[in-house]
């Protein structure tokens, strides 16, 4: 079992805490689909933007088939009769839950669910090298709906780029995550999941469009939410910005920064209203360096004790993925470490990290020195180290230990 430790106590503390919690939303079993509770406590439901964001945490603890379980569950409900979208909430044995669906026109679904199924999806094949995400004939064609038909039934104007109708009915469709902005036709988080699992897919040209089409939603400061009716919107979105940096959009370089620097200062002046909002913090803030600050949200998500199932999944990967930046690539026998430390963190050890076929031990001490031991696996795995993208091939049974330079820490 995954187990995590380090000079802070407070960490293994957390973790803890975080793995038992969340394997306590386990459901499968006794006439249920391989499944976790994903959303609200008082409803025995899993949701799909709640399943996108457990899942990497779910993986770690070992939960591949319940992972694998609902994402299919997913694909397999998005017919045309209900225009490509999925379905919005399952009951643990497959039902559609009637809260959120009346029938095949009168249903809840939100633009970035469709894409963001779609790379999460695809996320776990890098996690796990296990073909089926690839292979299966309902995720395949899944993949290939999510881009071609769904798009090509909500994009009015032919851009490329899907809109929902701008009313305040999410049973009618919302262009964000965020229900509290549905009148947006367009959303930043919506088109920031369909940019990222357009590269995930390898159809880089229409996903460079979707980006350069982002770019003109600049005003100096920061990026647009979203788009009206009535044209840009600038006001401040939650999910429509956060998840733009978390997905990729808005790039790298000196654009990028000042919009960071305007999402942080808005997560303190603004914060949301409900704490799953909150779990998205860490994991755009550790992607983009912004190190003590992803810290200091993940302490924030600790300390709640949050009931709400994507607290204690998410806490997981943050405390592992998210401070040693983890990015795997099962299928080609590698992975990617770069530290994300806090300077109140000496060192991080993660042991029986599941990657592929590979069982692993990461020892992290502050940003500069990696160990990596391969307890078991089907051969060598390539591990790239740290900023400067330092490359080695650790065999089972073995060690290997790259020590960067000291301005790195």
């Amino acid at each position: 079992m995954l187990a995590v430790s380090s000079d802070l106590a407070f960490v293994g503390e957390a973790f803890a805490w975080a793995r038992d919690r969340a394997l306590a939303w386990v459901c499968t079993g006794a006439g249920n689909l391989p499944s976790y509770w994903a959303g609200y406590p008082s409803r025995p439901l899993f949701y799909s933007r709640d399943v996108c964001h457990q899942a990497a945490g779910a993986h770690l603890l070992g939960l591949d088939a319940e992972n694998f379980a609902m994402f299919r569950h997913f694909a397999r409900s998005a017919t045309p009769a209900r225009k490509w979208f999925p379905i919005w909430a399952f009951h643990f044995d497959g039902r559609i839950a009637a809260l959120d669906y009346h029938d095949d026109e009168h249903f809840v679904r939100e633009i970035p669910a469709v894409f963001d199924l779609a790379y999460r999806a695809l996320e776990q094949y890098d996690w796990t090298g296990d073909r089926r995400w690839i292979d299966d004939p309902d995720l395949a064609a899944y993949y290939r709906h999510s881009v071609d038909d769904f798009v090509a039934a909500h994009d009015a104007d032919g851009d490329g780029i899907p809109e929902a109708g701008g009313t305040a009915d999410i049973f009618l469709g919302t262009a964000t995550y965020n229900e509290r902005e549905a009148p947006l036709l367009i959303a930043g988080d919506g088109l920031a999941t369909q940019y990222a699992v357009l590269r995930k897919l390898g159809l880089h040209d229409r996903a460079d469009r979707i980006q350069a089409t982002y770019q003109d939603w600049w005003n100096g400061d920061h990026f647009a939410r979203g788009m009206t009716k009535d044209g840009l919107d600038f006001d401040w979105g939650l999910e429509s910005h956060t998840l733009v940096p978390l997905f990729g959009l808005s790039g790298t370089g000196e654009r990028n920064e000042l919009f960071l620097d305007y999402l942080e200062k808005q997560l303190e002046s603004q914060p949301p209203l409900n704490i799953e909002s909150f779990s998205y913090w860490p994991e755009f803030l550790f992607r983009h360096g912004r190190d003590e600050a992803a810290w200091r949200w993940t302490k924030h998500l600790i300390d709640s004790r949050d009931d709400y199932p994507e607290i204690s999944f998410t806490v997981v990967e943050h405390l592992v993925a998210g401070l040693l930046g983890l990015r795997p690539d099962a299928p080609n026998a590698a992975l990617s470490i770069t530290s994300h430390l806090p300077a109140e963190i000496g060192e991080l050890i993660v042991d029986n990290l599941p990657v592929g076929g590979w069982d692993l031990r990461i020892h992290q001490i502050g940003k500069h020195t990696t160990e990596v031991t391969v307890h078991s696996g089907p051969g060598p795995l390539t591990v790239t180290v740290g900023p400067d993208s330092e490359t080695h091939s650790a065999a089972p049974g073995s060690t290997a230990r790259v020590v960067q330079p000291k301005d790195h820490a």
